[in-house]
């Protein structure tokens, strides 16, 4: 029997943990970061184990619920001894002391500004990461790595080389150092321009209109040339590159350039269904990019071609594209409302107006489906089970990455007291029920 998992990812621990309490969920998470897995265990809304490698208890509780940047998959309660008796407040206030300490740390040496530059140099924001490396450095100049990077965010070929030939000084016997200087002095020879590009897998500079890295053999553009002869890039190369905007992706749902990079990886490796959907992704995300929409119909063509030549499998994939074109355009909606009938009623009106439905049943749902599909606007009703719509709104507003959506509070209660309080917590505007669907649909249309 196969267990169904569910995932939420931008949100952080503690805010999902929160909502178990409030709810009385019972439930396993599964939580990764970068290859590392924790357990927790959470029993009627407790935390009653927590595992992660050898340890166990309040330890890995703790370790776990600090980490940043993570995958959580939410698993059925399996059975497990309790190791904890803490309640789960006075972890999560531990927690906030440690994060707290180590921030200052940060601050204090300095690193924090240097995993933010690195952080936007992956993100192929190389204006904001080299100002923060030259901050960094102009307090940190004997640090290799940053030299590193500040090499690899340059296009000037000669700044380059001197902060390479630093990085060198510095640490010579460093693995990191060796093979960046190995690979920029293995195609200097060939570097034609002044200013060059950089590989998107493994940062060897490039000439500005170069498709294939020299270093890697990755192809750097879909064409029907590098569809043909997609396969021989270094597969150490693509999977490094892989992790690096799966990472991203996973942190930034909307970053067009891990979408994109990740899309022309699995055109390297030959995983072309893959690629279709991160640049069909891609492309319904910026549908005024042309770039991503010219990439997308020659992987298409290529894929059709394929269908009849050799596998005959693809063809329904591009069927479920070619079914939805129009569907680049289609609003999505988010429902968070525990009346199933309400829900439908809200739901057939939308639908019948163009626009595409996501359901929710209460606070837990209504963040997963946020993760998975981030939803051009939500409906929040603020009567929800076990936990009201305004600390689900609360969540929503406190994160970075979604917190620029537009929220319609649902409620049955109306008055200027209950307005005022969805106003203050950030709602865009606020429907008594029972609603007018076309005040509702009108309502809408102010804010998508």
């Amino acid at each position: 029997m196969v267990t169904e998992t569910k995932k939420i990812d931008g949100f952080s621990l503690d805010n999902i943990l929160q909502i178990f309490s409030l709810e009385k969920k019972s439930q396993t998470l599964k939580v990764i970061k970068e290859g590392n897995v924790g357990i927790l265990d959470i029993d009627n809304g407790e935390l009653i184990h927590a595992e992660l490698g050898t340890l166990l208890g309040v330890k890995a509780a703790i370790e776990i619920i600090i980490w940043d940047d993570i995958q959580i998959e939410l698993l059925p309660l399996r059975p497990s001894a309790q190791t904890i008796t803490n309640s789960l407040i006075n972890i999560l206030l531990e927690v906030s002391k440690i994060k707290d300490e180590r921030k200052s740390d940060l601050e204090e040496s300095g690193e924090d500004l240097l995993a933010a530059a690195i952080e936007k140099a992956e993100k192929q924001q190389y204006k904001e990461a080299h100002t923060e490396l030259v901050q960094y450095l102009k307090k940190n100049r004997s640090n290799a790595v940053a030299w590193i990077w500040y090499s690899r965010i340059q296009g000037n070929v000669e700044i380059m080389k001197k902060a390479l030939k630093m990085a060198a000084n510095l640490d010579p016997n460093s693995a990191l150092v060796k093979e960046e200087n190995e690979k920029f002095t293995s195609v200097y020879g060939q570097l034609t321009d002044d200013v060059v590009r950089k590989c998107y897998f493994c940062w060897a500079p490039l000439n500005k209109n170069t498709t294939t890295c020299r270093y890697c053999r990755g192809h750097l553009i879909i064409s029907r040339e590098t569809l043909a002869q997609s396969g021989s890039a270094l597969p150490s190369c693509l999977e490094t590159a892989r992790e690096r905007y799966t990472r991203i992706l996973n942190k930034y749902p909307r970053s067009l350039a891990s979408l994109y990079c990740l899309g022309l990886i699995n055109i390297n490796s030959r995983n072309f269904q893959d690629a279709l959907a991160y640049l069909d992704k891609a492309a319904k995300m910026a549908p005024d990019k042309a770039l991503f929409t010219n990439q997308l119909k020659l992987l298409l063509d290529h894929l059709a071609q394929q269908s009849v030549e050799e596998q005959p499998t693809p063809k329904e994939v591009l069927a479920e594209v070619a079914e939805t074109p129009e569907a680049t355009d289609q609003k999505m909606i988010l429902v968070v409302e525990d009346s199933s009938t309400t829900r439908k009623v809200i739901s057939i009106t939308l639908s019948r107006q163009g626009y595409r439905v996501v359901e929710a049943a209460d606070g837990l749902e209504a963040l997963s489906k946020i993760s998975e599909e981030r939803p051009d606007l939500i409906m929040l009703d603020v009567i929800l089970p076990k936990m009201d719509g305004y600390k689900i709104l609360s969540i929503i507003k406190g994160n970075k990455e979604f917190k620029d959506i537009p929220v319609i509070m649902l409620t049955s209660k109306d008055g200027f007291i209950n307005k005022m309080k969805g106003k203050m917590a950030g709602s865009t505007a606020y429907l008594t029920k029972p609603f007018d669907p076309d005040k509702m649909i009108a309502e809408i249309q102010k804010h998508v």
